[in-house]
């Protein structure tokens, strides 16, 4: 997380298709995701983690990074707020 930028410029260059494993490449999403969320970058960080449940729903229901930044989310601008929602009620967040 020191180097968010660095994080995000990196995951661009690699294709996230070539993860045969669902679980992992839902990891590898979840961790994009975090860079963005150190960029402030909400939309491409709801965005990612949805991807991320739509790899392997599992693997972002157990993990703690992606649930924190879910809640945090739950409080940010209208324009990622519903899209964050969505995913925390999918992801069993809230009811």
């Amino acid at each position: 997380m020191q180097r968010s930028g660095e994080a995000v410029r990196q995951a661009r260059r690699h294709d996230e298709a070539a993860i045969p494993s669902r679980p992992r490449r839902a990891r590898h999403l979840i961790e994009v995701a975090w860079a963005h969320y150190g960029k402030d970058d909400r939309e491409a960080t709801v965005t990612t983690l949805r991807r991320a449940y739509e790899s392997a729903p599992e693997t972002l229901r157990c993990n703690g990074y992606a649930r924190q930044i879910t809640l945090d989310l739950l409080d940010g601008p209208r324009s990622t707020r519903d899209d964050a929602r969505d995913l925390a009620l999918k992801v069993g967040l809230i009811s």
